[in-house]
């Protein structure tokens, strides 16, 4: 297809301009009285930069909620939100050309709610789901079910049956450019490889050519083990752009795959749900221009995010300079803190904006490398002199050990006793894998056992991760014994002598820290899956490596024909003229004299980023390797 020459003209009218954000985590931290307003916060903003760039429509990546199921607060203020910035009587000029009862089949409507005859929409808002607010419990409803079935959000990408994923694109037109939009809401990284390898996965295209295509999906995209995360080259070539959600750290400025030649564009979050070094990279939302098959994604740096200065030091390359060797290495190891803390919230200070809802006390993490236990001190104490000035004084210190014990000393697995327990676990015909896990620990002899952890907590561990899918169990229940134990040694002068009585001793109360363990399990229950649903699992954050071997990526075009699109939107009086094929009443009709210059004063408030060409659809045949 013929491109427009960069001095051809362009009508603004021709010209999609969309809000892109994702993961926006409302009600993280709600209940922290220093952090509870952050994602609230951040959130309105994105709201705002939508409204003063007067966009046609705003494109979620997925997490728009913190939990599955959010407070009633949360819901409140996310409502509230929506309406007063999403709601109004501005015209709308995207065209909706596709089947909306496959588009929106589980709406109440099964409409765009634009078209909705009841509703208000100046901006329409377009999410998938993602793996923290997923749908979940009787029903398998998601929270963006109640926020789509009140009218404030177009909820688009959901499946439920994953035997294989048929994806329909929404097609929206304004002027000369038409936008084909594919979701691909939150699934667990295994199952959704599995999907792909077994070819499983289908797109539909229509049929006619000139359609930009976006695809929007929730998933891993660094590479975190087998199977375990989405491999670019597994996605169709006929892409244009891929919004990619989940991710945390922020790549708005889109990225060309350099196989299947289309862009990936990482939002990344808005508000640090975590003190992790990717969080700490400037928060963003973007506006994306498209005109036919050119596109432009502007960064916009969001002026209300937290302040957060992440660092992470090795002692090892210190020792000499500190002199570590020399003795009283905790306390050198302390001054030498407290220094660089002080030097980080002054660099936090250089992260403030001077918008008067940016809060002001920052976050602070300073990761310290040792080798050493003697080189360690109480994180907490540490941290309570900076209360007042930094947000997150309890966790500001974190050190990360690296373990210099010889292979020898550690406890390896008694055989012996694990071919026992799941012998007994055979001849009982208990069917729990649990079972085997507590056997093991009582056939194993003493010098077996666990230090920190207690044969109870590998059992529930064991439970919850075959019952409930729970991957996350393993991590929760390791830092809450972690933190438990850390509570517990405060109490004592721990040397190397003595470490291994006072853990007995920390044992002994093993029956109250079960039970904390299993309130602290049932306060995460928005984690848990039906038992008896294998049709989801939740996977971590956390990094692993490996890539999947993907045998067969195919898109599996169908050429199926969407017919043309709704008239006029009807009811609401002179409303109902701007929604159909026309332009609407008070649009502008100017034309701009140069592609770059139209791009160039599209954006409000910063102009970032050079424009990206995309000048070719490339086609996904049979015969296509990747």
């Amino acid at each position: 297809m013929a491109e427009k020459s960069q001095n051809s003209t362009i009508d603004p009218e021709d010209v999609i301009k969309i809000l892109v954000a994702s993961d926006i985590h409302l009600g993280h931290n709600e209940k922290d009285v220093i952090r509870g307003e952050d994602s609230f916060v951040a959130f309105e903003e994105v709201l705002q930069h939508a409204l003063e760039n007067d966009v046609d429509a705003v494109i979620l990546g997925g997490d728009l909620f913190d939990i599955a199921n959010p407070t009633t607060n949360t819901l409140n203020r996310c409502t509230r939100l929506l309406k007063t910035y999403m709601l109004g009587d501005k015209p709308i000029k995207l065209e909706f050309l596709s089947d909306q009862n496959e588009n929106f089949l589980e709406s109440l409507t099964q409409t765009v709610n634009y078209e909705d005859p009841n509703m208000n929409i100046a901006i329409p808002v377009f999410s998938i789901h993602g793996n923290h607010d997923d749908p979940s419990g009787f029903g398998r409803i998601s929270s963006l079910d109640l926020l789509s079935t009140n009218g404030y959000v177009n909820y688009f990408g959901k499946w439920t049956d994953l035997s294989k994923i048929n994806i329909n694109p929404i097609l929206l037109k304004k002027g000369e450019t038409k936008l084909a939009l594919y979701g691909l809401s939150y699934i667990s990284d295994p199952r959704l490889a599995r999907l792909f390898n077994e070819a499983k996965v289908f797109l539909e295209k229509p049929e006619d050519a000139g359609w930009f295509n976006i695809m929007v999906l929730h998933q891993n995209r660094a590479d975190r083990g087998p199977k375990n995360y989405l491999p670019e080259k597994s996605l169709p070539g006929f892409l244009d752009l891929i919004i990619w959600g989940h991710e945390h750290d922020c790549r708005i400025v889109p990225e060309e795959n350099p196989t299947k030649k289309f862009y990936v564009s990482q939002p990344g979050s808005t508000v640090a749900t975590s003190l992790a070094e990717g969080e700490s990279i400037d928060k963003c939302c973007g506006i994306l221009s498209i005109y036919k098959k050119q596109f432009r994604l502007d960064p916009i740096r969001l002026q209300t995010v937290r302040p957060f200065i992440f660092e992470s030091i090795n002692l090892a390359h210190l020792v000499d300079e500190l002199q570590l060797d020399e003795g009283d290495a905790q306390a050198k190891v302390q001054s030498f803190a407290a220094d660089k803390v002080e030097e980080m919230i002054e660099r936090a200070k250089e992260k403030l904006t001077g918008n008067e809802k940016q809060p002001k006390l920052p976050l602070i993490r300073l990761r310290l490398e040792v080798t050493e236990v003697a080189q360690q001190f109480n994180q907490i104490r540490f941290g309570q002199q900076y209360s007042g000035r930094v947000a997150n004084p309890q966790d500001m210190i974190t050190f990360k050990r690296k373990i210099s014990r010889v292979k020898d000393e550690c406890k390896p697995l008694d055989k012996d006793a694990l071919n026992q327990a799941y012998q007994n676990q055979r001849e009982t015909a208990a069917k729990r894998a649990e079972e085997v896990v507590e056997r093991y620990f009582k056939e194993a002899g003493e010098n077996k056992q666990l230090e920190i952890l207690s044969s109870k907590s590998m059992t529930e561990l064991t439970r919850r991760m075959v019952d409930y899918e729970d991957d996350d169990a393993a991590e929760n229940i390791i830092r809450f014994y972690e933190k438990q134990a850390m509570k517990y040694l405060e109490g004592f002068t721990v040397v190397e002598d003595n470490i291994e009585e006072i853990l007995l001793k920390f044992h002994a109360q093993e029956r109250d820290t079960h039970n904390e363990m299993l309130k602290m399990l049932d306060n995460r229950s928005h984690r848990r899956v039906d038992p008896n649903d294998r049709s989801r699992s939740i996977v971590d954050d956390e990094d692993d490596k490996d890539e999947p071997k993907t045998t067969n990526t195919r898109a599996n075009i169908t050429t199926t024909n969407r017919g043309g699109g709704r008239g006029s939107r009807g009811g609401r009086g002179s409303r109902a003229p701007s929604r159909g094929r026309g332009r609407g009443k008070g649009a502008a009709s100017s034309s701009v004299s140069n592609i770059d210059s139209f791009f160039n004063s599209t954006v409000k408030p910063e102009k970032r980023s050079s424009g990206r060409n995309v000048s070719k659809v490339v086609y996904i045949s049979d015969d296509d390797d990747d």
